[in-house]
């Protein structure tokens, strides 16, 4: 491959689309970014990784077992968090929007990055040699 090649597959490579493939690895390993989400507010924390003790009356997010039963990632296009009922409605109500709308790396477990990461350079790969 030549410089010229190179230079070609590397544009092709852009923010938007590596944005997207980092979505679609989040995706892929739904269920330990939801269940690591859920332990990390058992263990005090909300989604961004702030205590949840700082906004009464809240002391955790398990008053309410709707909110984690019903956590669920809203669409297939990014990774923002939804649930809903009264605990939810409660939550978003009082937390700041950065708080409860998504997972972020501090509050994943190493096992759940790791998936991400293989998933995310497996697509990488996939697409630098299928151009």
């Amino acid at each position: 491959m030549n410089a010229f090649e190179f230079a070609r597959k590397l544009e092709k490579i852009n923010p938007d689309v590596i944005r997207k493939i980092a979505i679609e690895s989040v995706h892929e390993n739904d269920g330990i970014v939801i269940q690591d989400a859920i332990s990390s507010n058992d263990e005090g924390l909300t989604f961004a990784g702030n205590k949840i003790s700082d906004y009464p009356p809240f002391k955790d997010w398990e008053e309410s077992g709707q909110f984690h039963g019903n956590l669920k990632f809203q669409n297939e296009n990014d990774i923002e968090f939804i649930s809903w009922g009264a605990g939810a409605e409660a939550i978003v109500e009082t937390f700041p929007l950065k708080d409860t709308i998504a997972p972020t790396a501090k509050i994943l477990s190493n096992e759940a990055k790791n998936d991400i990461k293989k998933s995310f350079i497996q697509k990488i790969k996939a697409l630098w040699q299928a151009n």
